[in-house]
């Protein structure tokens, strides 16, 4: 089996008293592009910072392209970090900001190869026409661009980039976020990439790390953590819209939606109880709840809460008794803020979960997944 780039087992970390890791698990290959996602303050900058050197564990191990690193210094772990900020120097120009750690004693280049890593690495950052120009001159754009580019220009093992993107607009995020799947292509470069941005996630990585509270709740690809989320952040953190929960029980051999809704046959949940005396909450992918007119058989009653234009498709929040979802449906839909409606779930579709600790129990069954 192959060794991953990088492995970090059981890392724990605290500031002043506050844990930012608590015993966190990750395995980044070599050659993917990993994304850690998670909202502010879930872990994602200690996990880099650690797998950097960059801070002193309290505990657990931090294992780079096969070597236990964790008592090694960060120049002699041979990583290449981004952080959110530019960190740029105002004394050098553009090229010789990209050019810096080309020229430093532990990963010093020849002047001719520096040359041609600038120049190229300026080309894929469509950066080459400020080459020539002070750092203070440009916008915030172009900065993010040029700290993005002195850290690719090297070759290292391992890069690590801390929400390089989050400070950009739109357009300008998603078209580096193509130039960086592009780089990775080209020099087939590991990343391990934070953000709180799940499309940014979903669009650049390999696979997807969700964190939160300084652990790790599950890591796959996209695919994988559709089919089984493993708890109700997972749900509430992926998908746009994102999962939608109800009030559920189990009840004569089947699931129901809140005090009167929808039942759903038991058996697309697993060996499950007939009959389960707590609640429970059940989740289900928007794709799998469809709208429907109010009064339908079956159904469960809602209304429109709001109704978001987005072009050639409109984002509607439902309300019901049971809970509430969001969904993206065609902009020829006839739905209008405060319309009576109802919907119901799709037959095998669904999670269920413990409220308590909001741990998935049961597995989806529709389209064969499980």
């Amino acid at each position: 089996m192959t060794e991953p780039m990088l492995r970090l087992e059981g890392l724990r970390k605290s500031y002043k008293g506050k844990q930012a890791l608590r015993g966190l698990d990750l395995t980044v290959n070599d050659n993917e592009i990993f994304a850690l996602l998670g909202p502010t303050g879930a872990g994602k900058s200690s996990t880099l910072l650690s797998a950097a050197g960059l801070v002193d564990l309290d505990a657990g191990r931090v294992h780079l392209a096969g070597r236990d690193v964790t008592d090694i210094d960060p120049s002699g772990r041979d990583v290449s970090i981004v952080f959110e900020g530019f960190n740029l120097l105002p004394v050098l120009d553009v090229k010789d900001n990209i050019a810096f750690a080309l020229r430093s004693p532990t990963y010093r280049e020849a002047e001719a190869v520096i040359a041609s890593r600038v120049g190229r690495t300026a080309e894929l950052l469509r950066i080459s026409h400020l080459l020539d120009r002070d750092v203070d001159t440009l916008s915030g754009g172009e900065r993010q661009r040029v700290a993005i580019a002195r850290a690719l220009v090297r070759r290292p093992k391992l890069f690590l980039l801390d929400e390089p993107l989050s400070a950009l607009d739109l357009k300008l995020r998603e078209g580096l976020r193509a130039e960086l799947r592009q780089i990775h292509r080209e020099n087939r470069s590991t990343m391990l990439y934070a953000t709180h941005d799940y499309h940014g996630a979903i669009s650049i990585a390999d696979r997807i790390g969700i964190i939160d509270g300084g652990v790790m709740q599950q890591a796959g690809t996209i695919e994988e953590i559709y089919a089984c989320p493993a708890n109700i952040f997972v749900g509430k953190l992926i998908g746009s819209p994102a999962m939608a929960f109800f009030d559920a029980v189990v009840e004569d051999g089947c699931v129901r939606i809140g005090a009167s809704g929808q039942r759903i046959g038991l058996p697309v949940f697993g060996q499950l109880a007939a009959n389960m005396a707590e609640k429970l909450v059940l989740g289900v992918w928007p794709e799998d709840i469809e709208i429907v007119a109010p009064g339908t058989d079956g159904a469960n009653d809602g209304n429109v809460y709001a109704v978001d234009n987005r072009g050639f498709e409109r984002a509607v929040q439902i309300n019901g008794n049971a809970g509430s979802f969001r969904k993206v449906v065609p902009s020829a839909t006839m739905l209008k803020q405060s319309d009576a409606c109802a919907f119901r779930v799709v037959d095998g579709a669904g999670f269920l979960f413990d409220v308590a600790g909001g741990k998935r129990i049961s597995h989806q069954t529709k389209g064969g997944r499980s």
